[in-house]
Order: C-alpha cells, then sequence, then structure tokens
C-alpha cells in the first residue's frame, strides 16, 4: 500500500510523542526501514519537511523573514516577536531604509523604497 508524505510524517510525529528520548533513534530506525519496505524512500525529504511543519505548528513557532538594508541578528529579532518566531534576516539594500517583514502569508513592507514607488504613482498619474 502507498502512504503520502503526510501520512508518513503523522505518523512519525506520533510516534516520536509516544516514544521515550533514549528510544527515539531506535524508532526512527524502526521507521526508516518499514519506509524502505513500502519503497517510498524516495519520500524521506518530503517526509521530514511535513515533519518539521507538524513539530512547529504543535510548538507554535512561525517562520519569519526580515529584510531590511542593513545587517540584523535573527536572534535578536526573534525576541521582538510576541511569538516563537524562527527569522531569517535578510539584507537589501534597495530598500534604503524600513524593512519588509513576512509572517505566514502576511506580508507588511514599510520600506522607503515602496513609500518612494507609491508616491511617484500618485505623482505621474
Amino acid at each position: 500500500m502507498r502512504y503520502t508524505s503526510v501520512e508518513y510524517a503523522k505518523t512519525l510525529h506520533s510516534l516520536a510523542e509516544e516514544t521515550a528520548p533514549a528510544h527515539r533513534s531506535e524508532m526512527v530506525r524502526n521507521f526508516l526501514t518499514a519506509v524502505a519496505k513500502n519503497g517510498s524512500l524516495h519520500l524521506v525529504p518530503e517526509i521530514t519537511r511535513e515533519y518539521l511543519l507538524l513539530s512547529d505548528r504543535k510548538a507554535n513557532v512561525r517562520d519569519v523573514t526580515v529584510k531590511t538594508p542593513e545587517r540584523m541578528s535573527a536572534e535578536t529579532l526573534a525576541r521582538k516577536f510576541p511569538f516563537k518566531a524562527r527569522v531569517e534576516a535578510l539584507r537589501d539594500i534597495r530598500l534604503a531604509g524600513g524593512a519588509v517583514i513576512e509572517v505566514d502569508d502576511l506580508r507588511v513592507d514599510n520600506s522607503i523604497a515602496r513609500r518612494l514607488s507609491l508616491a511617484r504613482r500618485a505623482f505621474t498619474k
């Protein structure tokens, strides 16, 4: 029987919760053996991705991308949010100032480059 990567990830997640930390490596080895017997080793990268999403959702951790024109520490930025965040801090000198913050499917662009673009459009219409 064929299983999807999501089904495998949910199974692995529930097994990890039920298994004592001292026995998890053996549990993972057994899980991968079962995946191999089902001929689904090619799904391991997707299973891993789905497992991490499930774990993050349960721990209420969000992925955040912050773009600023100057370098900023991801650890410092993570402390600024009122929730647990895995921050990716990117430097983008084209912004000229301000920041672009993306959390889940929400994007807040408070950059000077965007403000100048809006002003340019307002004056050329």
